[in-house]
């Protein structure tokens, strides 16, 4: 709560002292355009209950959020902030301000945002602090500093709740790179390290250390002879595990081969990783192709991304083709993906990756589109090394096929007052887990989806129908289950289009068949879901203003009205079936919004 007054406090300061002492140098601002001012308020509550189960969530929820933009004289100044009852246990920020002065090729960024550097230094973290964001000409220059996580001291109470706990991590970067005629070049580097003190308690049996963390990237892009094009982002990561050890000592690799150990001083829990991804392609008249090659070290980690996809290398080949005008547009991609860079895990994956993708839009009428994809896995697992014993038969080969089609059709006719839209989407996809590619097909788990619907809209009525048709069915050995049911959502205008209501109802019916391997008895159970839900919104219009026309004229204007409030009932009802008890739930949502 304290951080947030200082950040009102400071967002007050900004906007109400500036103003008195920009009078005196407006002719060095640049810019007479005055003073102006949007944004919008919004405020909601939600109340849930339950019958037949526990309850699933709070009884009662509210939000409050808001987002607010000055800007004087030619300088942008956005302010968002979000408040709430909920998510006070957690290592990131639930309760959010931000504010984000900018003019011209300048913004600046205070409160709890986030930048991006490249894929492996600071990749989209959000932080509490500032940055900076710089354009001018051809450079381009971002820097942050701030913190990444807040310390959640550890429950004793609730042992089960020691995930949750996390030391305070705070983190400070800088990116700078050169632009011309799209060609790129760019230098970055990112460094962030927990702080031991934040945990009052550290549980003996608690799994998490303090980490510290350097990463770097350099990137490159370029056009080459006007048709070719290539791009290339190296990036290196240096990872103490935990920084209570000792520094100096053997990491799992020797800094002399990593200048980041300049950087971060090694030590039994330091380790050095890093990462490259390149393309190079062709852009003809109407086709392009581009070769990807992409690699991360086993275990790569930074502390600036929340997750990185390591242990694997990609070459992937990406043509796209546009003929007739652009009404029919074909693109795929085809590629190998492996694991076990460094050959010391016990299995090795080989994974192959097609994709083709068809648009057709021949008229204003119809509209096709179709795609195939083909993940297929290779597992090859290896024995335990042992002198005394060698046993080929100990080996294991493991193939995955992973096959998804899915198709649209759309067709669309009617005037102006009076349209029609038919939809039909589909997909099917089957897989196998096996261990010998000839029996991958008999032991097959398909699963197939299908929707229909169909829309009329009457616009002098200012109505709305839609109905349609759900299915599915997945079947897996011994199991197979589906679902169908009908669907249908009213929605009309009153009162000049200021008040919309909508209804609509959902029903699926679910069977499920189990057969048993040992007798070949089937048994089937059912159950049933039905939901329908009620929403109201009501938008007044603003009053009528006279203003003048670019032609000249003088005509009545209506202003937009800056009020909107909605009201949303939703109710849920589950039939009993063989493990789960019939049970209902219903959540009732208000909400108002003031937009200036």
């Amino acid at each position: 709560m304290r951080r947030a007054y200082i950040y009102v406090v400071a967002f007050m300061l900004m906007v109400g002292v500036p103003g008195l002492a920009w009078g005196q140098s407006l002719d060095q601002l640049g810019a007479k355009k005055g003073i102006s001012m949007s944004g919008s308020l919004n405020a909601s509550a939600t109340a849930y209950t339950a019958s037949g189960i526990e309850s699933r969530r709070d009884p009662l929820a509210w939000y409050f959020n808001g987002n607010l933009n000055i800007n004087m004289f030619g300088y942008d100044m956005p302010f968002t902030f979000s408040y709430s009852n909920q998510g006070s246990n957690y290592s990131q920020p639930f309760n959010q301000f931000r504010f984000a002065p900018s003019y011209k090729w300048a913004r600046a960024y205070f409160g709890t945002t986030s930048m991006n550097f490249s894929n492996y230094t600071l990749a989209g973290h959000m932080f509490n602090g500032a940055g900076v964001e710089l354009s001018p000409g051809k450079w381009r220059v971002s820097a942050m500093y701030g913190q990444l996580l807040k310390a959640v001291q550890f429950d004793v109470v609730h042992p089960e709740n020691y995930s949750r706990a996390a030391f305070e991590r705070n983190g400070y970067g800088m990116k700078v790179g050169y632009e011309n005629n799209g060609d790129a070049y760019g230098i970055s580097i990112f460094r962030a390290k927990d702080k031991i003190g934040s945990l009052e308690f550290i549980p003996a049996d608690a799994t998490i250390t303090p980490k510290e963390n350097v990463a770097m990237a350099f990137n490159l892009r370029k056009t080459l002879f006007k048709r070719f094009f290539t791009d290339i982002e190296y990036s290196v990561s240096a990872l103490n595990r935990d920084t209570r050890g000792l520094k100096g000592t053997d990491s799992t690799v020797k800094p002399s081969h990593n200048f980041l150990g300049n950087l971060l001083a090694p030590s039994g829990t330091t380790s050095y990783f890093d990462a490259i991804q390149a393309g190079f392609g062709y852009s003809g008249s109407f086709y392009s192709v581009q070769l990807r090659y992409e690699r991360v070290a086993p275990d790569y980690e930074t502390l600036g991304a929340y997750t990185v996809v390591n242990d694997m290398r990609n070459i992937t080949i990406a043509p796209t083709v546009t003929l007739f005008k652009g009404k029919v547009n074909l693109s795929g991609n085809a590629g190998m993906q492996v694991n076990n860079l460094d050959h010391n895990r016990a299995t090795d994956d080989k994974r192959f990756v097609g994709t083709f993708n068809a648009a057709v839009m021949p008229n204003d009428h119809w509209a096709l589109n179709g795609s195939y994809s083909n993940f297929s896995n290779y597992t090859r697992m290896r024995p335990q090394v042992d002198p005394y014993f060698n046993n080929a038969m100990d080996t294991l080969d493991f193939y995955q096929v992973n096959n998804s089609y899915t198709g649209m059709v759309m067709y669309r006719r009617g005037t102006k007052e009076h349209q029609h839209t038919i939809s039909l989407n589909s997909s099917y996809q089957y897989a196998s887990n096996t261990s010998s590619a000839k029996d991958a097909v008999p032991n097959l788990s398909k699963f197939f989806t299908s929707a229909l619907s169909y829309n009329y809209n009457i616009q002098p009525k200012n109505l709305s129908l839609t109905g349609g048709v759900n299915y599915y069915n997945n079947t897996a050995t011994g199991v197979q289950t589906s679902f169908v049911g009908p669907t249908v959502n009213v929605s009309k205008l009153y009162f000049d289009k200021t008040f919309r209501t909508a209804v609509m109802a959902t029903y699926n019916m679910t069977q499920a068949t189990t057969t048993v391997a040992s007798t070949g008895e089937e048994k089937t159970t059912g159950s049933s879901l039905f939901n329908t839900g009620l929403n109201f919104n009501y938008t007044p219009k603003g009053k009528k203003t006279e203003g003048a026309t670019p032609e000249g004229t003088r005509k009545l204007f209506r202003n937009k009205s800056g009020h909107n409030v909605g009201l949303s009932v939703v109710y849920l009802m589950r039939g009993a079936s063989a493990s789960i008890p019939a049970y209902s739930e219903l959540t009732s949502t208000i909400n108002y919004t003031y937009s200036f």
